[in-house]
């Protein structure tokens, strides 16, 4: 009974691995879109957190993504990409220079 718990227990692990995975892929892809379309040039997408949260008046288990950028090529910036699941809920531009 034991060994059929950790198997189970291994294979949930493995499971949710390959969920972040195929999120993060997705962030990254939603992320050098997003860029393109406000003309801007990407440079890095990283996952930050996991978080019970309100987004856009909406409460739901979301990813946060932080996406650097730059809007002139010398300067660096940062906007928000929140995920739920595999769908966008809500990407955050700073002001920037062109």
């Amino acid at each position: 009974m034991g060994s059929v718990l950790i198997l189970i227990l291994l294979m949930l692990v493995a499971y949710l691995f390959l969920l972040q995975r195929r999120q993060d892929e997705r962030a990254t892809g939603l992320a050098r879109q997003l860029c393109q379309q406000q003309q801007i040039q990407f440079l890095d997408c990283a996952r930050v957190s996991h978080r019970w949260t309100t987004v856009n008046g909406k409460k739901g288990f979301r990813t946060l993504y932080l996406v650097d950028f730059s809007g002139d090529g010398e300067s660096r910036y940062q906007a928000e990409l929140w995920l739920k699941g595999q769908k966008l809920a809500a990407f955050e531009l700073p002001a920037f220079k062109m």
